[in-house]
């Protein structure tokens, strides 16, 4: 319950990589976008922008519109730990879904 910001800011990286890979990995197995069609701009774009908009929205809204309705126990250092975190995880989430994708393809 009295967990240091740096607890969240782990949380956040190992939730953005394995959620961000998980989508890398799936879409370049299911071959979504097409492969012949679409270049890799466009194959690793559309993993990372449906993995920010499952974990962005909700810290993001308890950080600006929601703010008066979030928890008392729960400070804005926490949050921003939360978000960077996850943005970090996004990152190296594409890095190790493209390496697995690679090695399991």
């Amino acid at each position: 319950m009295n967990a240091h910001p740096s607890d969240r800011l782990v949380a956040g990286v190992l939730l953005g990589a394995v959620v961000t890979s998980a989508f890398v990995i799936g879409m370049l197995y299911l071959g979504i976008p097409s492969g012949r069609h679409a270049h890799m701009a466009m194959r690793l774009g559309l993993p990372v922008a449906l993995s920010c908009a499952l974990l962005f929205p909700v810290p993001l809204l308890h950080r600006t519109v929601l703010r008066n309705r979030r928890s008392l126990f729960e400070l804005d250092e926490d949050l921003n730990a939360l978000l960077l975190g996850r943005v970090i995880g996004v990152i190296g989430g594409v890095a190790l879904g493209v390496t697995l994708a690679t090695e399991l393809l």
